[in-house]
C-alpha cells in the first residue's frame, strides 16, 4: 500500500552546494528506484548537531516528503544506512490530513493574527494569548472577600 512519508536526513557538512544537490538527487533516485516519488524537498541548511557523530559537529539537514509502498521502506532504510554522504536519517509515516482540517488550521492561525492586527490598528491592546490571561488570586481559608 502506497503511503505518505517524511524523510529527514543529515548530509556531511563538508559538501559544497553542488555536492549537496547531488546528494539530494541521489536520495531521490533511491526513492524512485524503489517505485516511490519525492513530492517536496526542503533543504534546511547547515546546523549544529546535538552531539558529535563520527567526529562531526555539524550537518546539512534535508527534509523530503514522499510517497512509497510500505513494503519497500526497509530497503530504503538499508540503502540510506550505507549511503556515502548521508550519515543519519529518520523516516516516519505522515498522517493523512483532510482538506477540512488543513483549512480549519489556516483559519485559526489567520483569525488570531487578524484579530490582533485589528485591535492594534484601533488603538486597543492586543487580545490576550492563552499564556497572558490573568490568574485570579486564591484566598486562604480564613479570608473573606
Amino acid at each position: 500500500m502506497v503511503r505518505d512519508y517524511e524523510l529527514m536526513y543529515i548530509v556531511r557538512p563538508d559538501l559544497d552546494d553542488e555536492a549537496l544537490r547531488a546528494a539530494t538527487e541521489s536520495v531521490g533516485a533511491l526513492v524512485r528506484g524503489l517505485g516511490g516519488e519525492i513530492t517536496k524537498t526542503s533543504v534546511w541548511g547547515r546546523r549544529r548537531l546535538a552531539y558529535e557523530i563520527d567526529h562531526l559537529r555539524d550537518g546539512q539537514y534535508v527534509l523530503a516528503q514522499m510517497r512509497l509502498d510500505g513494503e519497500r521502506v526497509t530497503e530504503l532504510e538499508r540503502a540510506l544506512a550505507i549511503h556515502d554522504t548521508v550519515f543519519r536519517h529518520l523516516l516516519v509515516r505522515r498522517e493523512k490530513a483532510t482538506a477540512a482540517t488543513e483549512d480549519q488550521a489556516r483559519e485559526d492561525a489567520g483569525g488570531a493574527e487578524a484579530g490582533a492586527a485589528e485591535a492594534l490598528a484601533a488603538g486597543d491592546e492586543a487580545p490576550a494569548e492563552d499564556g497572558d490571561a490573568e490568574v485570579p488570586e486564591l484566598m486562604s481559608d480564613g479570608e473573606e472577600e
